[in-house]
C-alpha cells in the first residue's frame, strides 16, 4: 500500500519544525552559557553564591502553580479553541491569586528578617518567580499548539534582550551595584518572554478572571500530582544551596556555580525535546496508533541517549582545555562538574521512559522517585547539621549526584513495570524482542 503524499509532507513539516525548535533551544542554551560566563567574570565567588541563591529561589516560586501548568498543558494538547480559552482564563486567575499571596508572604518574611540582603532576595524572588510561572504557562500553551516557530522567535528575542542588561557591568564603575544588574538580567528574561508573547498575539490573553469548577477539576486531576513531583525536584537544590550557604558560606556556594550552571544548561535540551514529543505522543495514544507511538518513543530515546553521549564526550575531552583558555581561574571548579555529571546523565536517560507516566497521567512513580530524593537530602544534610560535622563541597556534590542517579533508577523501574502491563507502550513489539 502506497503512502499518502500529503501525510508524508505533513510529517516532514512537523519533523522540520521540531528540529528547528530544538536547534533554537540549543542556541538559546548558548546565550545562557554566555550569561553565566559574564557573571563569572564580573562577580567574585561570594557574588556568584548570592546569584545561585536568587536563581533557586525564583525557580522554587515558579513552581507554585498547584498543578495548573501541568494539568492545563496536558488538556491543551487536545482541547478545542473554546476550551483552550477557558483553560487560559482559569490559569491567569490562578496566577493572580498566587501573585497576591506571594507579595504578602514575601513582604512579611523580609520585614520580619529586617536584613537588606533578604529584602533584596524577596523582591527578586517574587517578581522573577511570578514571571517565570507565567512564562512557563505561555511556553506550554505555544508548544501544545505546536506553534514552535513563535516559541523560537520569542525565546531568542527575550534572551538576547536580557543579556543586553549585562552590558551595564562593562564600565569600571557601573551605574548600579553588580549584584543588582546580575539579578535584573535573570529576572528580565521571563518578563520579556511573557510581554512579547502576549503583545504579539502568539499566546492567548485572558478574557476574564474567573474560576470554573468544570474546567478546574480535570486540570487539577491531571496536574496536581505532577506539581508535587516538580516541587519535590526543586526542593533538592534548594536544600543543598541553603545548607552550603549556611555551613560553608556564600563563597563556597559560589565555587559550585560552575556545576550549577552546567546542570541548568544540561537540562535545557532534554526538557525541550520531551516537550516537543509529549503533545504528539498524547495524540497518537488517544488515537490508539501503537506504531506511531513506538516510533516517536524510539526517536525520543535515541535523541536523549545521543545527547548524553555527546555531553559526556565533551566533558571528558574538551571541558578542561576550553575552560583553561577562557576562564583559567575557574578550572579547579570543574571537579564538581565531573562529580555531578554521572548522576545527572543517569537521570536524563530515564526521562524518555518516564514520559509514559505523562501519557497515562499516572505520576505515582514520579512521586516515589522525587520524594525519595527529598527525604535523602533532608536526612543527610539535617543529620550533619545536628551533629555539627559539616560536609565538604566534594561530599555535597556526590550526594547530589547520587540522588539524581537514584531518582533515575526508580523512574526506570516504574517505566518498565508500566510497559509490562501496557504492551503498546513498549519501544518494540514483543515479537521483535523475542526474535
Amino acid at each position: 500500500m502506497g503512502c499518502d503524499p500529503r501525510s508524508l509532507r505533513k510529517a516532514a513539516a512537523m519533523l522540520n519544525s521540531r528540529s528547528a525548535f530544538v536547534a533554537i533551544g540549543l542556541a538559546v542554551n548558548g546565550l545562557v552559557l554566555v550569561r553565566g560566563l559574564v557573571l563569572m567574570v564580573a562577580l567574585d565567588y561570594e557574588g556568584l553564591g548570592f546569584v545561585g541563591l536568587v536563581q533557586v529561589a525564583i525557580a522554587s516560586v515558579g513552581l507554585m502553580h498547584f498543578g495548573v501548568l501541568n494539568g492545563g498543558y496536558r488538556l491543551l494538547c487536545h482541547a478545542g479553541p473554546r476550551t483552550q480559552q477557558r483553560i487560559a482564563d482559569l490559569a491567569y486567575t490562578a496566577f493572580a491569586a498566587i501573585g497576591a499571596a506571594l507579595i504578602i508572604g514575601a513582604g512579611t518574611a523580609s520585614f520580619a528578617m529586617g536584613d537588606a540582603l533578604h529584602h533584596f532576595i524577596a523582591v527578586f524572588t517574587v517578581v522573577g518567580g511570578l514571571a517565570t510561572l507565567v512564562r512557563s504557562w505561555v511556553h506550554n500553551e505555544l508548544v501544545a499548539g505546536q506553534r514552535l516557530s513563535a516559541v523560537n522567535a520569542i525565546n531568542s528575542g527575550s534572551t538576547l534582550a536580557s543579556l543586553a542588561i549585562l552590558l551595564l557591568l562593562i564600565p569600571e564603575r557601573p551605574i548600579a551595584p553588580p549584584l543588582l544588574i546580575a539579578a535584573s538580567a535573570i529576572v528580565a528574561q521571563p518578563i520579556l518572554f511573557v510581554g512579547l508573547a502576549l503583545l504579539s498575539g502568539a499566546a492567548k490573553r485572558p478574557r476574564a478572571l474567573r474560576f470554573s469548577k468544570i474546567v478546574a477539576r480535570p486540570i487539577l486531576s491531571a496536574g496536581f500530582a505532577l506539581f508535587l513531583t516538580g516541587l519535590a525536584l526543586q526542593l533538592i537544590p534548594l536544600i543543598e544551596r541553603a545548607y552550603v550557604s549556611r555551613t560553608l558560606g556564600l563563597e563556597a556556594l559560589g565555587r559550585l556555580y560552575l556545576s550549577i550552571l552546567f546542570i541548568a544548561l544540561f537540562q535545557i535540551v532534554p526538557n525541550l525535546v520531551q516537550q516537543v514529543f509529549l503533545a504528539p505522543l498524547v495524540e497518537v495514544w488517544r488515537r490508539r496508533d501503537t506504531q506511531a507511538l513506538r516510533r516517536d518513543m524510539r526517536r525520543l530515546t535515541a535523541l536523549i541517549t545521543a545527547y548524553c553521549a555527546v555531553v559526556a564526550g565533551t566533558l571528558a575531552l574538551l571541558a578542561e582545555p576550553l575552560l583553561a583558555a577562557v576562564l583559567p581561574e575557574y578550572a579547579p571548579d570543574l571537579r564538581w562538574v565531573y562529580l555531578t555529571a554521572p548522576g545527572l546523565i543517569a537521570f536524563a536517560l530515564a526521562g524518555p521512559f518516564a514520559l509514559r507516566f505523562n501519557i497515562l497521567i499516572d505520576y505515582r512513580w514520579h512521586l516515589g522517585a522525587y520524594g525519595a530524593g527529598v527525604l535523602i537530602a533532608i536526612a543527610v544534610f539535617g543529620a550533619t547539621l545536628l551533629s555539627n560535622t559539616p560536609l565538604s563541597l566534594d561530599q555535597v556534590t556526590l550526594i547530589r549526584s547520587f540522588i539524581w542517579a537514584l531518582m533515575g533508577l526508580i523512574l526506570m523501574i516504574g517505566a518498565t513495570r508500566i510497559a509490562k502491563s501496557r504492551p503498546q507502550l513498549r519501544l518494540f513489539p514483543t515479537r521483535a524482542l523475542l526474535s
